[in-house]
């Protein structure tokens, strides 16, 4: 969809002498484009969130949701926390899970990753590592 509208856009450029369209007909194509590129934006973003883990914490252990599968993790069996970089590795006794953020805010040079909702608040990244290496008596240590 994205590449269509992108060509579908740079087609209203492109004209000259006898392949020129009327002014009505050139915006119906614009507003065509638009509305193509926006579906695509809305199906990308509708497709980055069916592949994202979600972190359930519960009393006793947490649940990582994925792809409509739900792993159940008690906290007893997480032995380490290792942050490096963006990412988090929870070394279990049998394994590991990695937890990254599902998106970053960019500001120039600036890379932020994006909170997660704790409650219909939104909360930073790191807090959910911190939360979860406390609830299992354990220090977050960096790579």
């Amino acid at each position: 969809m994205r590449r269509t509208a992108t060509t579908r856009g740079k087609e209203l450029v492109r004209q000259t002498g006898a392949d020129q369209k009327g002014f009505g007909e050139n915006v119906k194509t614009a507003a065509g484009a638009i509305y193509d590129y926006g579906k695509s934006a809305y199906a990308e973003a509708v497709k980055k969130h069916a592949e994202t883990s979600e972190f359930v914490l519960q009393d006793e252990h947490f649940d990582v949701v994925h792809n409509g599968s739900i792993k159940t993790i008690p906290y007893s069996r997480v032995k380490q926390v290792v942050l490096s970089g963006e990412r988090a590795r929870l070394m279990l006794d049998k394994g590991s899970v990695s937890i990254k953020p599902v998106a970053f805010v960019l500001a120039g040079r600036l890379k932020v990753p994006v909170g997660w909702l704790r409650n219909g608040i939104e909360v930073p990244f790191d807090l959910l590592i911190e939360e979860i290496a406390a609830r299992c008596g354990l220090e977050v240590e960096d790579d």
